[in-house]
């Protein structure tokens, strides 16, 4: 993921948590709301509450390779956060894309998606 495309301002990711739509998953949420740019930016998020440091790492790893499976098929100009739950670090990879193809498509964000 480019360091362009990352929400790296916590003012951005109060606003996105604040004010923005999100839909969860027993592994993850995700959050979104529209930026006037032209390209998504996305933030990566494990609390403590998932683990040590070695695994929020490995829950935010596992996180951006997934969200890179789907990042092309997405319409641009939109604000996403990504937080990871407790059971992503023992869920198959396979259900970890399975969760976040659902919650994707659940926000319609997909590009061949009509609204």
């Amino acid at each position: 993921m480019r360091q362009s495309c990352r929400l790296t301002h916590n003012d951005d990711i109060k606003r996105v948590r604040q004010e923005g739509k999100s839909f969860a998953h027993p592994a993850l949420v995700l959050g979104f709301i529209p930026n006037r740019l032209d390209q998504n930016r996305i933030a990566v998020i494990a609390g403590r509450s998932v683990g040590g440091a070695v695994q929020r790492n490995f829950a935010k790893r596992r996180l951006r390779s997934a969200f890179q499976q789907f990042q092309e098929g997405l319409r641009q100009g939109y604000d996403l956060i990504l937080i990871a739950r407790k059971p992503i670090l023992e869920i198959p990879y396979a259900s970890l894309l399975e969760g976040l193809d659902s919650l994707i498509r659940r926000t319609e964000l997909l590009k061949d998606e009509v609204n």
